[in-house]
C-alpha cells in the first residue's frame, strides 16, 4: 500500500524526510521554508501564508496540487509558544491575565493576553521581534489545523514541546481537539543529550518511550543553530512511522 506523507515544517535538517525515505511504500512531500537557507529537499511554501484574508487562498491553491495525504507530520515553530522566552507572568510573547486578589474569578483567566511595550523592560526580549514570533506562530498553527481540516488525513500528528502553550491554544482558540497526547523524551532516544518533553499529539495513539532521564548537557549550552535544535531523533522517528504505519494496516 502506497502511503503519502506531507511533513509539514520539514524543511530544515529535515528530520521526518531522512527517515521517510527509507520506506518505499512511502511518498513524502516535505513542505516549507528553511530559515537558514540551507536545504533542497522540501517543497517552498510558507505556512504561515495569510491571502486567505484577501480572497486567494494561495496556500490551498499549491496544496491542491498534490496527491491528498493519508498522512499529516507536523513540527509547526515553537518559538512564540515555548517556556524558553519566560517572563514575569508568562513568556516573551504571551502573559498570564491577573485576577482580583479579593476574589476567586468564576472563570479560569486568559494565558493569551498580548504584552505590551513596557513589559519588555529590564528583559533581553524585544518587543517588535517578539510581536512578530507571536504572529508567525499563530498564523503557522492556524494554518496547520486549516489544513488538517482540509485534507482529512487517516492520521495526523502535530510535534511542539510538551508543556507550550501552542496545546492550549489549539483547543480554547481554534476549537479543534486532538484526542491523544503522545508524551516522549528525546534522551529515550540515539544516545540524545536533552531530555526535552515532547507532545506527538495525534488522532491516533501512539506508543513512545517516556522514561524520564536526566539531562547530559544544558539546552541553553549545546550551541546548536536553529536547524539543529529543531532535529528529532531518528530512532525516535522511526519508531512514529512504524506504530502510524501499523495503524493504517489494521484501519
Amino acid at each position: 500500500m502506497q502511503v503519502n506523507v506531507w511533513s509539514l515544517f520539514d524543511s530544515g535538517n529535515g528530520s521526518y524526510t531522512r527517515e521517510l525515505k527509507k520506506h518505499s511504500d512511502i511518498e513524502n512531500y516535505a513542505i516549507g521554508i528553511d530559515r537558514e537557507d540551507k536545504n533542497n529537499h522540501f517543497i517552498n511554501l510558507n505556512l504561515a501564508d495569510y491571502s486567505f484574508l484577501f480572497g486567494e487562498d494561495l496556500l490551498f491553491k499549491e496544496l491542491d496540487k498534490l496527491p491528498n495525504p493519508d498522512v499529516i507530520l507536523a513540527s509547526p515553530p515553537c518559538e512564540s509558544w515555548s517556556v524558553a522566552s519566560a517572563m514575569r507572568g508568562g513568556n516573551a510573547c504571551w502573559k498570564q491575565e491577573k485576577g482580583d486578589s479579593l476574589f476567586e474569578p468564576q472563570m479560569p483567566l486568559s494565558r493569551f493576553t498580548i504584552r505590551e511595550f513596557e513589559d519588555y523592560e529590564e528583559y533581553q526580549f524585544k518587543p517588535y521581534k517578539s510581536l512578530s514570533t507571536r504572529i508567525n506562530g499563530e498564523l503557522t498553527i492556524l494554518n496547520t489545523i486549516r489544513i488538517i481540516k482540509r485534507y482529512k488525513p487517516t492520521v495526523h500528528v502535530i510535534e511542539n514541546p510538551a508543556h507550550g502553550r501552542v496545546w492550549e491554544y489549539i483547543y480554547k482558540v481554534l476549537g479543534f481537539n486532538i484526542e491523544h497526547e503522545n508524551i516522549t523524551y528525546y534522551n529515550n532516544y540515539d544516545d540524545y543529550p536533552i531530555k526535552k518533553p515532547t507532545k506527538f499529539a495525534s488522532n491516533i495513539k501512539i506508543n513512545l518511550k517516556k522514561k524520564d532521564i536526566p539531562n547530559k548537557i544544558d539546552f541553553n549550552k549545546t550551541g546548536w543553530s536553529y536547524n539543529e535544535r529543531s532535529n528529532i531523533p531518528p530512532s525516535l522517528v522511526e519508531e512514529l512511522v512504524s506504530e502510524i504505519k501499523g495503524h493504517l494496516k489494521g484501519a
